[in-house]
């Protein structure tokens, strides 16, 4: 039996490193409100440069919407496939934080007064929706499928662009600005 195959009841587990993640994801919980922004939001008006201003902004464009395709693709194809009671449970609590992510990163560009048409804007250049479109055309319908999906949402959707994204932010705390959006990206 492997990770396609279900259990018929909760125990024995099969791989209980994923009960012991889901564990420690359900310890780190936490929700977006917790981290204060006003600092942010002085920051945002005040003392970012327009160029960081505008760096923000272009990274922001995405960011949200990368976390709603991460979060997608463990709902939409990861928890469809892999079906051991203990790696459901760790799918869906890492879904469940990919919609904090979502929430904290949306909660920062509100807060910060940067307007709804943001959310969509990736859609007007043309690098960012063929990103996004070439992230709709993925699915588990075969072993090659899984590898697939599995390499462009969590190797490189969520290792390289993410992280990539969060190298460029986690300097603006190092330089004593945007610290509460550092915060969001640390958690």
């Amino acid at each position: 039996m492997g990770l396609l195959v279900g259990n018929p009841v909760y125990k024995p587990f099969r791989y209980p490193w994923c009960y012991d993640a889901w564990l420690t994801q359900q310890r780190i919980h936490w929700l977006p409100e917790e981290v204060p922004l006003g600092d942010d939001v002085r920051d945002w008006q005040k003392n970012l440069t327009p160029e960081e201003k505008n760096l923000l902004t272009q990274i922001f464009r995405f960011f949200t919407q990368a976390d709603v395709e991460v979060s997608n693709c463990y709902i939409r194809h990861y928890m469809n496939v892999f079906k051991p009671t203990e790696v459901l449970m760790m799918m869906s609590s890492f879904a469940s934080m990919e919609t904090v992510h979502i929430a904290a990163y949306s909660h920062l560009l509100d807060t910060v007064g940067m307007p709804e048409t943001e959310y969509s804007a990736f859609l007007k250049y043309k690098e960012m929706k063929d990103k996004y479109d070439y992230m709709q055309g993925f699915d588990v319908k075969s072993h090659h499928d899984i590898a697939k999906t599995i390499a462009v949402f969590s190797a490189f959707t969520e290792g390289l662009q993410l992280f990539a994204s969060f190298a460029i932010l986690l300097n603006f705390p190092r330089q004593n600005k945007m610290k509460g959006m550092g915060q969001i990206v640390t958690w």
